[in-house]
């Protein structure tokens, strides 16, 4: 659709190009300026949005101390340092093996509830058996690898109803 607006407009421009040169030239202005300011706006609302979600981090590590139940053994430590409540957030789980660049681990964890401004909170996750590479490990310890995460998703907003 934007592209059947945009091939109209210049259709027009060219016509008036053609025969009214002094209307052609104001409303090529007047596109010009409407234009800018979408496009300024824009920007604007894109750049505030990448400082927002940047502000939104997650570290991960495989501790025994925090996370007691076997079955939960990665402790991820969520942090909103922006200024607007979180109420949707996903994230990559990737694990390595020490000394190697290969990924041995992937899996995307969710959390899906509310995170207040400045708010941080350590909440307790199981590996999916089917994020591991081939060969898959019979036994999972989750302390023999690196684990490092990518916010993937930022949901800003008051929390759902429950």
């Amino acid at each position: 659709m934007p592209f059947v607006i945009t091939a109209a407009v210049a259709l027009l421009l060219i016509e008036l190009f053609l025969r009214r040169r002094p209307w052609a030239i104001a409303l090529t202005t007047l596109v010009a300026v409407i234009a800018t300011v979408v496009w300024l706006f824009s920007a604007d609302q894109s750049r505030q949005q990448q400082n927002a979600v940047s502000a939104v981090t997650v570290t991960v590590a495989a501790d025994a101390t925090v996370c007691v139940d076997p079955q939960l053994p990665v402790a991820a430590t969520l942090t909103n340092a922006s200024g607007q409540t979180v109420n949707r957030l996903s994230f990559d789980l990737i694990g390595r093996e020490p000394g190697k660049p290969s990924i041995a681990y992937r899996g995307t964890l969710r959390h899906d509830r509310a995170l207040g401004p400045g708010e941080t909170m350590t909440r307790c996750y199981a590996l999916l058996y089917h994020g591991f590479a081939h060969p898959r490990p019979q036994i999972v310890d989750a302390t023999k690898y690196e684990w490092t995460t990518h916010v993937s998703l930022v949901g800003f907003g008051n929390a759902p109803v429950e």
